[in-house]
């Protein structure tokens, strides 16, 4: 019996060895700086668009807290002291 598929060097529908450090890298960032939101099933099962969306989001709300951290060091520094 003939296989007809397409030509892949690999045998089943996955990604390379190669790509697990980066996906455990968004993981690990997922899990961490969601503070507990996810555990590691729910963010290993997470299909890869909300995956992305999450770790975007995270790294928007960190950026957004980290200017208005600055901006409110800027006041605090910019008061005269008594």
């Amino acid at each position: 019996m003939q296989r007809w598929c397409f030509p892949s060097p690999y045998d089943f529908f996955g990604l390379p060895p190669e790509y697990k450090p980066q996906i455990h890298e968004q993981l690990f960032q997922l899990m961490m700086h969601s503070k507990g939101g996810f555990t590691f099933d729910e963010a290993y099962n997470l299909p890869i668009y909300l995956r992305t969306f999450y770790l975007n989001r995270l790294e928007t709300f960190y950026k957004k807290e980290a200017t208005e951290l600055k901006k409110e060091l800027k006041k605090q520094r910019s008061r005269p002291t008594k």
